[in-house]
């Protein structure tokens, strides 16, 4: 992981992220042992999947200098001890990058989200440390439709992922 995680040493995001947690490392109120983000505050974590032997927590923040809210992006060799790694997803088409899960494939990992006000989209990443994601040219893959007060045809939100023997 180490020598991996050298080859992001230059990452402007990685440096910030880095002087940010020095920064709050006194604050008396971070979590010592749950994970939380380099800056701000952070909603759901999503996307906990394994890849190549190690531990990849995606969650929902909003970075400093950000409106929106995009997918942070740590990795672990033991579920304790985390690095930070540059952000996953960032909104574009999608006003929030929310909810959304991975599912692990032997040659990439998919990750669906649910954007706001487009509605359910994913993207995938094969790279040894998940950082090179793209996203999907058909998004939102479920796109948000009109319903009637029954909530029909359907509603989109929070999506999840599976595999069946047929895909």
């Amino acid at each position: 992981l180490k020598e991996q995680l050298k080859q992001l040493e230059s990452n402007v995001q990685l440096q910030r992220f880095k002087a940010s947690r020095e920064r709050l490392a006194t604050d008396k109120h971070r979590p010592m042992f749950h994970f939380s983000p380099p800056e701000n505050v952070m909603n759901d974590p999503n996307g906990l999947c394994q890849w190549q032997g190690l531990y990849h927590l995606f969650y929902q923040f909003i970075p400093d200098g950000e409106e929106r809210v995009h997918w942070g992006h740590a990795v672990s060799e033991d579920l304790l001890r985390w690095c930070d790694l540059p952000i996953a997803l960032y909104p574009d088409q999608e006003n929030d990058c929310f909810s959304g899960q991975t599912l692990v494939e032997d040659d990439r990992v998919i990750a669906i989200y649910h954007g706001t006000q487009v509605g359910n989209a994913i993207a995938t990443a094969s790279d040894p440390l998940l950082v090179d994601w793209n996203k999907h040219p058909d998004n939102p893959v479920i796109p948000i439709v009109d319903v009637d007060d029954n909530g029909y045809p359907y509603r989109v939100f929070d999506p999840c992922i599976w595999r069946e023997d047929d895909g």
